[in-house]
């Protein structure tokens, strides 16, 4: 299998198609199969299972490669695709962990993520570099001619850096110019699969008509026959604008992983309105996934639906085709057929057919419509703004995916709480840029800075959000709707010693490790030194660990482990402990 974008395919098909000689044709697309073909080395030497496939929805974005297991450990052999060069290596705490970018002759850059450690030259590199910037996260960018890559070279091996929840390679495929994630399914790795996409629900929207008498949305279970599915009620009735959303999934051969799928087409009357299909996207556009789903039902029950209809501030190009932005109009007394295709990308595919019965007669529900009272219309192409005695928000144009009625109201306050709980609208209806909050609260004047705006859940626990004080009020930015308020952090982090104390004799032992936690605010910074002098201690985040890998050239003798921890409050402890070598 090959790639090829969009825009090359359309281009190809149009000059094909001008040669009227059937056999030009046939010789000219023999030799873009040959120069475009791509024959890379698989980044694993066994066999290959996904745990999550690109395009997928993940939280506030596309997922832009693939997941594949590394057989449930960390330290698998990790291969370079192709001959190359090293033109990025990251080691951040969170996000893809340790990272490791090589660039192709053939215009693509391959990324490999979540790893454990690099191969030994790129190791060394990197923790050169960590010592001279005294820090565990970096981001380099060696010359192109310092880490010269051949195909089937190891270059480093899996792990479980970074936001990984399980010991897997995330690996991408990206166009070098654009810096756009492409499929890597698309270029012939030896993958199993021949198993259909599930479809497990649909819904129903009515934009500006109704759903079975009724202008709210309505869901509607399925029942499956060997890929082939059908409504498991009764028909629905239709009456004006309305659109359709789907929840589904896809597995492959091996794995039990719900994985995304590659394309949905929706039909009504054989027309096509609509067709997703994931090949590629820009990072810039990944956050506007939130617009492509129902985020609200992801929200409240954790089930993803594809909206198969734009909302007006959606500017995905994930999009084959969408007419009138996938509102279909019913205006008429009869029958219509509304069907779905789905696929994977190895052309597995599943079917729902259904019928709509379309009506235009008047309804109850249009002879009295009721409107909740809301505070303030916010829409999305201009600035918002909204200011009560206490509380205030301004937010940039184009934040939002959609016009709507803000809703604000404060609420009584709670334990730890300077003044009221601000309740500023809902947080299952989502923000693309990020807003300012501004509060006011009677904080003494001693925890002025110790305090913060915190954004406060169903249990009422509280969220750092961050904060400055600007005319009597604290601010933050925040990117979602919620319940805020003011709370103060005069808690000092926690550091554990695990295998390291007072007095401790380390002959044989070859780390050192503490736990760090910070419940309040959270941890900004750590610096651990031994004999005054900075020393690298990778932070895994998940497990709260600090790990020091002890050098053979520590002298033996005393020596004295110092370990400093600031919050984001700065508030700091510090950890000290002479130690026997």
């Amino acid at each position: 299998m090959l790639y090829l974008s969009s825009f090359t395919q359309t281009l190809i098909f149009k000059v094909v198609m001008s040669f009227k000689n059937i056999f030009f044709y046939i010789i000219f697309s023999v030799l873009c199969t040959s120069i475009l073909a791509q024959d890379y080395h698989p980044p694993l030497d066994f066999k290959l299972l996904l745990s999550g496939t690109f395009g997928e929805l993940r939280s506030n974005h596309f997922h832009s490669g693939i997941d594949i297991k590394t057989e449930g450990v960390q330290g698998q052999k990790v291969y370079s695709i192709a001959d190359g060069y090293v033109s990025r290596i990251k080691v951040s705490t969170w996000g893809y962990g340790k990272a490791l970018y090589i660039t192709h002759p053939d215009g693509n850059t391959s990324v490999y993520a979540h790893l454990k450690d690099f191969n030994k030259a790129i190791n060394d590199y990197v923790i050169e570099n960590q010592h001279k910037k005294e820090s565990y996260e970096i981001q380099l960018y060696p010359p192109k001619d310092k880490f010269q890559i051949k195909k089937g070279e190891v270059i480093a091996l899996s792990g479980n850096t970074g936001g990984s929840a399980g010991a897997h390679l995330h690996f991408e495929i990206r166009n070098t110019k654009t810096e756009h994630p492409i499929n890597p399914l698309q270029f012939g790795f030896d993958i199993i699969d021949d198993i259909k996409p599930t479809i497990s629900k649909i819904k129903i929207y009515p934009i500006d008509g109704e759903v079975n008498g009724q202008k709210i949305e309505k869901s509607f279970n399925l029942k499956n026959s060997g890929g082939k599915y059908t409504l498991s009620g009764t028909t629905p009735t239709v009456k004006g604008k309305v659109a359709f959303s789907i929840s589904t999934f896809d597995k492959l051969n091996g794995a039990y992983n719900k994985n995304g799928v590659y394309s949905i087409k929706l039909f009504v009357d054989s027309n096509l309105i609509y067709h997703f299909q994931m090949d590629e996207f820009d990072f810039a556009e990944s956050r506007y996934l939130n617009a492509h789903i129902d985020y609200k039902e992801k929200k409240i029950s954790r089930t993803k639906f594809h909206r198969c209809y734009k909302l007006p501030n959606n500017r995905l190009s994930v999009y084959k085709e969408m007419i009138k932005k996938g509102v279909f109009e019913f205006k008429d007394d009869t029958t219509h057929l509304v069907q779905f295709q789905v696929k994977d990308i190895y052309n597995n595919t599943s079917n729902l057919s259904f019928e709509v019965n379309s009506i235009t007669t008047k309804t109850e529900n249009e002879k009295a419509i009721l409107f909740a009272p809301f505070s303030q219309y916010f829409s999305y192409m201009k600035p918002n703004i909204f200011k009560e005695n206490d509380f205030q928000l301004h937010m940039e144009s184009y934040s939002l995916y959609k016009d709507f009625n803000f809703e604000y109201f404060e609420k009584d306050s709670i334990k730890g709480v300077f003044g009221k709980v601000h309740h500023a609208h809902h947080d299952f209806v989502p923000i693309h840029k990020k807003f300012v909050i501004s509060i006011r609260g009677k904080v003494p004047e001693k925890l002025k800075d110790k305090a913060y705006i915190a954004k406060v859940d169903d249990n009422n626990r509280f969220w750092y959000m961050g904060g400055f004080w600007r005319n009597g009020m604290l601010s933050a930015k925040v990117r979602e709707f919620g319940d805020f308020c003011i709370v103060a952090d005069t808690i000092n982090p926690t550091i554990k010693g695990v295998n390291i104390y007072p007095g401790k004799k380390l002959n044989t032992q070859k780390t050192i490790k503490c736990t760090i936690e910070d419940k309040e605010s959270g941890i900004k910074t750590y610096r651990a030194e031994i004999d005054g002098k900075w020393i690298l201690m990778e932070y895994d985040y998940k497990r709260k660990l600090l790990t020091y890998k002890i050098q053979k050239k520590l002298e033996k003798g005393k020596h004295i482990f110092k370990l400093e921890v600031i919050d984001k409050l700065n508030n700091t402890t510090v950890y000290n402990a002479e130690f026997i070598r």
